[in-house]
Parts: C-alpha cells; structure tokens; sequence
C-alpha cells in the first residue's frame, strides 16, 4: 500500500471520527442548555424534531451532489460550512436565554451537513480503496464512529465540570471538530473516475428517478435497502425499551441506563474489531443469519429477564448491530457502479432514517404495556423477516 493510499485511508477514516464527535457534543451541550434554561424536555423535542427533518433533505439532495460533483469538494464544503456556522453561533447565542429560532437553524444545518457528508464519504472509498481492503477498511471505519460515540459523552461530562463553561463555548469546540475533520479530507488523495467525472448534470426529479430505477433494476440492491429498513424499524423500538426496562426494572440500580449503554458500545466495539480481522470475505446471508440468531437471543433474554440477561442482549445488540451495518455498507459499495453510489446511498439512507420515526411511533404505544415482553416481540419481528429474507436470498443470488 503506497503512502498515499496509508494517508486516504486513515483520513476517510478519522474524518468522519472527528464529525461525529462533535455533532454528539453538540447535542449534549444542546440538552444542557435547554433543560437548563427551561427546566423541560419539551422545547428540546421541537428542536430535534425540526432537525430531524434536515437528514430527510439531506438523504434526498445527496445523489443530485455526489454523483454530479467532485466527491472529495462534497466533504470539504459540508465541513466548511458546519464549521462557520459553529464559530458564528457562538457569537449570536445568547447563553442565558437562548434565541429559539438559532438552536432550530443551527441544529438543522448540522444535520443537514451531516447528511450530506457521510454518504459522500462512503462514494468515495470504493474510488481510492482497493476492493480486496472494502471489508475491513468499512469495518474499521464504523468501529471508529462508535468510537466517538463513547468518547463524546466522556469530553462532554468533563466539560459540564468545568465551572462557568457555557453553550458558545461548546459550540466552539464543536467547530473544532468539524475543522480537524476537514483537516483529514484535505488530505484525501482523490480524483473522480471518468464515469463520475463525465456524468451529465441532472436535474433533482430525474436524479432521484434514475436512482429509484437502479435499485429496482438490481435485485440485491432492493434486498440491501429492505433490511436495512426492517432493522432500523426494529431498532427503533429497541431505543424506545431501553430507558424504560431501566427504570421500571432496575431502578434500584442507578447506573442500571448507562451500564447498558456502555455494554451495547463495547459489543460494537467488538462486533467491528471481529469484522476487521476476519480475513474470509463475509457474505449476506452470514449477516442475515446472525440477525436471526439475534432475534433468538431476544426473544430466550425475555423469557428469563434479570439484570444479566440484559445485559447479554445489550451485548449482543451492540456486536450484530456493527457487524450488520458494517457489512451492509460493503455490499451496497460492491454492488453498486460508482457513478451511482451517491444516488443509492442517498436512497438507502433515505429509507434506513424514514422508517425509524414510524418503528418510534409504533412502538412509543405498546413499551409500557409489554415491558421486558418488548424484547419477544422484536426478537419475533427480527426472526420471522430476517428468516424469509435469508431463504429468499439463499434461494435467489446462492
């Protein structure tokens, strides 16, 4: 591997390490602030919802960006732009009275950023990445941004410490973040493969169109997308058990919500690390079959539910969560021309984020009815789906 392949390589990784790192500061700092300043959660809710929103735009605006323009300017930019928007905020806000207008656009922007951001970087590594290295390379790379994850919450603890420490300033080191991730992209050894660089500008409906029918052109494709959906759906109500199984069965133990927490990150942990070294090429229908072993696993936790089966599910979320997601990233890279992946992780992304709000939605009625039962109908939901689709898929491309 030559050295600019070794410095690509450790920038597409760090980039998104150092990005994510500051957008979970952001929200830390952000919740702080409003329950500091309001005393309720409501406001914070508006703000988050409304934000949510910007990854729909994002996910939609990311193929007409990706796939007409140069893919390294794409990461440049969205760093940019996040990074003054930080820095000029903590000018604006006003940290004992926060303006609500400039939280919402704030909040939105970075989302928006972020959108864009990381399906950009994701089209580019089948680009610079030999396809031998795609495996352990996303792996790796999704071990990192869980990484971030469990270092965040520790930077932003230290930072709630510090006395007289205020939102403008976590807005700051926010920006510093985003301007180290753009430090990494700067260094990204890039230039665009003919069939991107000649690829004839589109407008956004046919942009998206000639997405949608790619995806129904290219079976393994739809089957990628849909399980992502059926995961994250899934996944949804996970979120949705956790806080409540913690304090209405282990209430007792006070630390019962961030052990859990801690335990789902260290099987994610695990679960890249073993992607990372496994040197065998990893197939689909592994990955399907790990998910049904999951559900299993679920459903045997809810059958005999004590502190340490859930921690054993927490575990194993956290593993399979890594090695699912990891994997789908490849597949979709190899199955997808490069000319396309903007459009299709667009797409893929669009549906992977759309589907939560409805699994949070649906759920949100039930988790207080079912309790730890929650866990056998997700494990009952993972099993039976992730089983046809495992058979359809052995059936149908093995």
């Amino acid at each position: 591997m030559t050295n600019h392949l070794k410095r690509t390589y450790v920038s597409l990784m760090l980039s998104p390490f150092f990005s994510q790192i500051g957008s979970a500061i952001y929200v830390l700092g952000l919740n702080w602030l409003i329950v500091k300043s309001t005393g309720t959660t409501q406001l914070l809710g508006i703000i988050e919802g409304i934000g949510g929103f910007a990854f729909l735009i994002g996910d939609l605006l990311v193929g007409l960006l990706v796939d007409q323009h140069n893919r390294k300017y794409v990461l440049i930019w969205t760093d940019i732009i996040a990074t003054l928007v930080c820095v000029v905020s903590s000018f604006l806000i006003n940290n004992n009275t926060p303006q609500i207008w400039l939280l919402i656009l704030i909040t939105f922007i970075l989302n928006l950023m972020l959108a864009l951001n990381y399906p950009a970087a994701k089209s580019i590594v089948p680009e610079v990445i030999n396809g031998n290295y795609l495996q352990k390379f996303n792996a790796l790379s999704n071990t990192f941004f869980g990484l971030a994850n469990i270092i965040a919450p520790v930077i932003g603890g230290v930072l709630l410490a510090i006395n007289g420490i205020d939102f403008s300033e976590f807005i700051l080191i926010n920006a510093a973040s985003y301007f180290i991730a753009l430090f990494f992209n700067l260094l990204i050894t890039y230039q665009p493969t003919p069939s991107v660089k000649n690829h004839q500008s589109e407008s956004f409906l046919i942009s998206t169109i000639s997405g949608f029918k790619y995806v129904l052109e290219h079976k393994k494709l739809l089957l990628y997308m849909t399980s992502m959906g059926i995961f994250n759906f899934a996944c949804a109500g996970f979120l949705l058990t956790t806080p409540y199984i913690s304090s209405h069965y282990f209430s007792k133990i006070t630390s019962s919500y961030s052990l859990f927490l801690i335990c789902a990150a260290v099987g994610g942990l695990v679960g890249g690390l073993w992607l990372t070294v496994q040197k065998q090429k990893i197939s689909s229908n592994r990955i399907f079959a790990e998910q049904i072993c999951y559900g299993i696993i679920l459903i045997l936790g809810s059958l005999k539910f004590s502190i340490y089966s859930w921690i054993i599910i927490a575990l194993v979320y956290g593993l399979i969560q890594s090695r699912f997601f990891g994997s789908m990233i490849t597949f979709i890279q190899e199955e997808t021309d490069i000319s396309f992946l903007g459009r299709i992780f667009g797409l893929t992304f669009l549906f992977f984020d759309g589907i939560q709000p409805v699994g949070s939605f649906i759920f949100g009625f039930f988790v207080s009815t079912w309790g730890s039962w929650t866990y056998s109908v997700l494990g009952s939901l993972t099993l039976s789906l992730f089983g046809l689709i495992y058979f359809f898929n052995r059936k149908t491309f093995e």
